[in-house]
């Protein structure tokens, strides 16, 4: 397929149309709920304004006919980040059944979604299999990342950090053909090393002043965040290996030092209802607790009893050899830097900032220097940390890590700007996919019978 026509929905800042338009496509249909987004869009795709639409309820029926269907739908239903509503978040969790009535009224060859890992797993997998079932219901070869999970193995998700792009951000990707589809038609990986050298700014750039993105005054770590990182470098090296005697497996949760609390069969919650205490009191005593511990159910989940175990077996290991000093000082602090993620076992260096460096909910997360860490919808104090050059982050560098060129233009609005970005597909890592997709079109083999499309389409849920 030399030349043909694409449609992007939930386009966001367009990284699909960037690695379809490179591949010889043609855009005839954009959807994008966000109107600064839309105007975004065309301002850098050059677009025509009439084929820009926003919520796709509303402008579903007016796709026109075309080759590739691309879709990264919202993904915040299914993230393990959200509440994991799914289908049943009314806003965003039945986008996807739009997808497919456009699929079964137009038919284009050839569909490639994308969301975050947790799809695949969402309500015990049921989600993606309802999915899945109505795509084949159309006649579809489907395949997607997760397929490997149904032979028994880890799922094979997608990273550019596979393919020699400096960015860690594993990402569910789904592919359709109506004809077959070999079995496991993803880009392998290159083996090549991710170096994020390449995407920070040069003296060059610096230079570059119409270039709105490149702002390093806004790029200074906060005050807290720099005692933070100074402190845990303290706290690492009261240990007798240093980090290597870290915890890998799950973060390192401060909190749980002198911790005493029921955590197992019951909760405090729980406990302190047995016990008979009014509900002013429990609140009052749920106050003294951990924020994670004060949950007013009577049992935490299976995953909340093992970080907690594993932190109370480690602690009591290791409390010895902790400055006591440094823990009162880490206790000082706002609760998101009281809790440490090390996450790059293979690492030669104790020192945080030797690292990239990351604050997020689940605490600070140090990671390989070679890549950033995956960007997510953020606000700006979550910026990835570059730690040898002690700063965050510019937005232009961001925009590198998801292999957008320089022409591009962003939101100017700062946290609007970084929310795209935590959503955008990278496009280099969607123009892998989409170039092997389209080459099994052109090679297909003649012993090979391509699927049959049917008539049933009973499968598709209405939206």
């Amino acid at each position: 397929m030399d030349s043909f026509k694409f449609v992007d929905l939930f386009a966001g800042l367009g990284g699909f149309h960037y690695a379809l338009d490179s591949l010889g496509g043609e855009c005839v249909f954009v959807s994008e709920i966000d109107v600064n987004l839309r105007n975004l869009y065309h301002k850098n795709h050059k677009v025509s304004k009439s084929i820009i639409f926003g919520d796709i309820s509303e402008c579903w029926t007016q796709v026109p006919e075309h080759d590739v269907l691309v879709a990264g739908f919202p993904c915040q239903p299914f993230s393990k980040s959200g509440k994991q509503l799914g289908f049943d978040d009314k806003k965003r969790g039945d986008c996807i059944f739009y997808v497919l009535n456009i699929l079964k009224r137009v038919r284009p060859k050839y569909f490639i979604f994308e969301n975050v890992p947790n799809f695949a797993k969402h309500n015990k997998g049921e989600s993606w299999r309802e999915v899945k079932s109505a795509l084949t219901e159309l006649g579809y070869c489907v395949r997607s990342t997760s397929d490997s999970v149904d032979e028994g193995k880890s799922a094979k998700h997608l990273s550019p950090s596979q393919y020699g792009f400096p960015q860690k951000r594993d990402r569910f990707f789904a592919i359709g053909s109506q004809e077959f589809l070999p079995k496991d038609p993803f880009p392998i990986s290159n083996d090549v090393s991710p170096k994020l050298k390449k995407i920070l700014l040069t003296n060059k750039d610096k230079k570059r002043k119409r270039d709105k993105l490149i702002d390093l005054e806004n790029c200074n770590i906060n005050v807290q965040g720099i005692k933070a990182i100074n402190l845990w470098n303290k706290f690492i090296d009261c240990l007798p290996n240093k980090h290597r005697d870290l915890m890998t497996t799950t973060p390192l949760w401060l909190e749980e030092i002198d911790a005493d609390y029921p955590y197992v069969s019951q909760t405090p919650y729980q406990y302190f209802l047995e016990k008979g205490l009014t509900l002013d009191k429990i609140e009052k005593k749920l106050k003294n607790l951990p924020p994670y511990a004060r949950e007013k159910v009577s049992r935490f989940p299976l995953w909340k009893i093992k970080f907690i175990d594993s932190n109370r077996e480690w602690l009591s290991k290791f409390q010895k050899y902790i400055d006591s000093n440094v823990v009162k000082d880490i206790r000082g602090l706002d609760y998101t830097y009281r809790k440490l993620e090390w996450n790059w076992k293979l690492s030669k260096s104790s020192n945080i900032w030797n690292h990239t460096i990351q604050f997020r909910p689940s605490g600070l997360r140090v990671s390989n220097p070679s890549y950033i860490p995956t960007v997510v919808s953020i606000n700006a104090n979550q910026i990835p940390i570059y730690g040898p050059m002690g700063r965050h982050l510019t937005k232009r560098e961001l925009a590198r890590a998801f292999g957008f060129p320089d022409k591009m233009k962003l939101l100017e609005n700062s946290n609007a700007g970084f929310n795209a970005l935590g959503n955008a597909v990278h496009v280099e890592v969607a123009k892998l996919v989409a170039k092997n997709l389209l080459a099994y079109g052109k090679s297909k083999k003649e012993n090979v019978i391509p699927l049959q499309i049917k008539n049933k389409t009973s499968g598709i849920l209405s939206a």
